[in-house]
């Protein structure tokens, strides 16, 4: 069994409860409302700058140029195509962000910077496979379902179920099951589930 396997598996329960949150659950259905999204919206936005961070360190942390080369992909996405997402989707909705949710959703950022201050790649590789398992998970059964609302919600759904996504997420696992063994299990098993808890408490937000 791959060391991205074990990984899934040892944190298995709690991917089953980040698959559950009630914004995963709501854009499913199509009944997520319109401030909600909106709050996302702002918060998501933000986030994807700090992942492109974090893999501009993976770039300059890199063990060989394959994982270079992934993770310079991964930001030249983050920075065009998901940015003009949000630029079109901001742009287009009719009801704007509460303006404390950044606030209260900082929890994602905060743990995945911290976790990259500790653990240099391994941790930025570990926490990005986490986020991006999930997404792909929660954005491909949403896709399934065909419940999101055409527009924004629906473009975001199919943007992180697409071929491309999936390969990205596969080279991440890639990239986990290449850490060395210096790196113990239980490190990685923490900064994974540590990111899916936070997952959870930044979805989370546009409800409070």
């Amino acid at each position: 069994m791959t060391r991205s396997r074990r990984l899934l598996d040892a944190c298995s329960a709690t991917m089953d409860r980040a698959l559950a949150m009630r914004f995963a659950e709501e854009v499913g259905s199509g009944t997520i409302g319109a401030q909600e999204y909106a709050d996302y919206l702002e918060i998501e936005a933000s986030f994807v700058a700090t992942a492109a961070r974090l893999h501009g360190l993976a770039v300059w942390d890199a063990p060989d140029w394959t994982a270079m080369e992934r993770n310079a992909r991964a930001v030249h996405a983050l920075t065009t195509e998901q940015a003009d997402y949000f630029r079109a989707a901001l742009a287009a909705w009719p009801v704007r962000a509460r303006p404390d949710v950044a606030e209260r959703a900082s929890v994602l950022s905060d743990f995945a910077l911290a976790a990259a201050r500790e653990g240099g790649y391994g941790a930025v590789t570990t926490v990005l496979f986490a986020a991006e398992s999930l997404y792909l998970a929660w954005c491909t059964r949403a896709r399934q379902e065909g419940g999101a609302p055409p527009g924004p919600i629906a473009d975001w759904v199919a943007l992180h179920a697409n071929e491309a996504f999936r390969e990205g997420v596969d080279a991440l696992a890639r990239q986990v099951d290449a850490l060395p063994g210096t790196i113990p299990d239980d490190l990685l098993v923490r900064w994974f589930g540590g990111m899916l808890e936070a997952e959870i408490a930044f979805h989370d937000a546009v409800y409070a």
